[in-house]
């Protein structure tokens, strides 16, 4: 289940500044970890977090300031992280864990071959543009590339509207 972003005026901001979120992330050289759940996915898929449930990593935001920036203005922010789908991954079908959130991808680096299932709706990435989804609908990826995916990945509260 896929909502319309003009209903979330957090995306246009995020779209605005995608190129400078860009190049912070292209400027890293280190940082990013396995996603824990390692069960979900067959290759690699990394994760650069910034925030996640309270919990902030301080070094990373210092390395990606403008991103941070963009970040700390987000009504109900409860994660962040660059999430990077490394060539010839795939991420099984499942579920996310709370109701209580939504989520949205910021499309950085997207390669040919990737793509996204929500339900029954397939959606690609494109660079620079948000899309919001309800990942506690089954949902699950893949990137058939020889390069990697990239995005940044919000999870932000629902409001009473999206109940």
């Amino acid at each position: 289940m896929f909502y319309d972003t003009s209903c979330y005026p957090f995306t246009k901001k995020l779209e605005d500044n995608w190129e400078e979120i860009l190049v912070e992330y292209q400027n890293l050289k280190s940082g990013a970890i396995p996603y824990p759940e390692t069960h979900l996915y067959e290759g690699e898929w990394d994760v650069f977090p910034f925030l996640f449930f309270g919990e902030i990593f301080f070094d990373n935001c210092s390395n990606c300031p403008k991103t941070w920036g963009v970040l700390g203005d987000l009504p109900g922010l409860k994660t962040a992280s660059f999430s990077i789908l490394r060539a010839n991954t795939k991420i099984s079908p499942h579920t996310g864990f709370t109701k209580e959130v939504l989520r949205c991808h910021l499309s950085l680096k997207i390669p040919d071959s990737c793509a996204i299932m929500v339900g029954d709706e397939e959606w690609t990435w494109q660079e620079g543009k948000c899309f919001v989804f309800d990942d506690t609908v089954w949902h699950s990826a893949y990137n058939a590339s020889n390069q990697d995916r990239v995005v940044l990945l919000l999870d932000f509260e629902k409001t009473n509207k999206e109940s």
